[in-house]
């Protein structure tokens, strides 16, 4: 079995900054993605805080040119590779896919976030049904028709922003009196007619035979009861990290992210964590970039120092 230089788990900004920098600097590098290399950005249609870009760019485009300069330095990419495993083994380390197994001195996981459910009655049986954790990807099948969108930060309100361009009618659904989204979104989101802002609210339940056909929400305070018809829900209530594979190599705080030190290490010598994967206090593009760059770095300086 060859040994490569260092492994990268996920293909979103981290992975991808992280194997242009392992290949700048001479080492043999390999990307695994379990989708399409990419990541959360995929799903997101206006991008307007990334450095360099005066203009507001899609997800797509950019996670696309990120891509291209990170084959072009001759990184590796294999798509639809998913790590079911990761082991250390006489100083080296096992990673393990359903397409076999690969081998090397470092590891960089740089796997992101997967969405977080409600945990309601309905919402699991109508994924796919009109539920959906993604407006990119679905909107398009709730042209003309009412929907909700569950959540109070960026992703809820810039996902309403979408569909109001869409659907007929978006619902805002929130359980806070305010919302932790960036004020100039909300602001674009209280000027579109066609959203609604529903504030302290708890969604109960999705109701639905083979398709949604409505959100049932409770308000706090009062305690009453309302159902709302609508075609599709949209959640955005927090994600988690998809740390799955690791099997105790790394310690997590409380809500399962990585714990890392300035250097991006984990308590395990050689594994390191980039982007949103790991405990940090704000999870951007530019931030994941910043932490696929400084985990290339730290991982090139252990694998120096395994040589002498």
């Amino acid at each position: 079995m060859e040994t490569k230089d260092v492994i990268i788990v996920g293909g979103g900004p981290a992975g991808l900054t992280s194997g242009l920098y392992l290949r700048r600097a001479g080492l043999q590098a390999i990307l695994l993605e379990k989708l399409l290399c990419g990541g959360t950005p995929l799903n997101t249609e206006r991008i307007e805080n990334y450095p360099g870009f005066p203009e507001p760019v899609s997800g797509r485009e950019l996670m696309e040119r990120m891509r291209r300069q990170a084959e072009g330095s001759g990184l590796e990419i294999n798509e639809l590779k998913e790590v079911v495993r990761v082991s250390k083994e006489g100083g080296a380390f096992l990673v393990e896919t359903g397409a076999g197994t690969w081998k090397a001195l470092s590891v960089i996981v740089a796997t992101g976030t997967v969405p977080k459910r409600l945990g309601i009655k309905g919402e699991a049986e109508l994924i796919g049904m009109g539920v959906s954790f993604c407006a990119t990807c679905d909107g398009p099948f709730f042209r003309g028709k009412e929907v909700a969108v569950v959540g109070g930060g960026d992703a809820a309100l810039e996902e309403a922003l979408y569909l109001s361009r869409i659907a007929r009618k978006v619902y805002v659904i929130h359980r806070r009196e305010r919302f932790r989204a960036q004020k100039v979104l909300e602001e674009r989101a209280r000027w579109m007619e066609n959203i609604e802002f529903l504030l302290e609210r708890l969604p109960l339940e999705i109701e639905g035979k083979g398709s949604v056909e409505a959100i049932v929400v409770e308000e706090k305070g009062s305690g009453r009861i309302e159902k709302i018809p609508v075609d599709g829900v949209f959640v955005y209530v927090g994600s988690k990290p998809d740390i799955g594979f690791l099997d105790g190599l790394v310690d997590t705080d409380e809500e399962g992210f990585i714990i890392t030190d300035e250097a991006l290490s984990t308590k395990t010598h050689g594994l390191f964590a980039a982007g949103d994967v790991r405990k940090k206090v704000l999870r951007q593009i530019s931030t994941a970039v910043a932490d696929g760059a400084i985990a290339a770095f730290a991982a090139q300086r252990y694998i120096s120092g395994l040589r002498g």
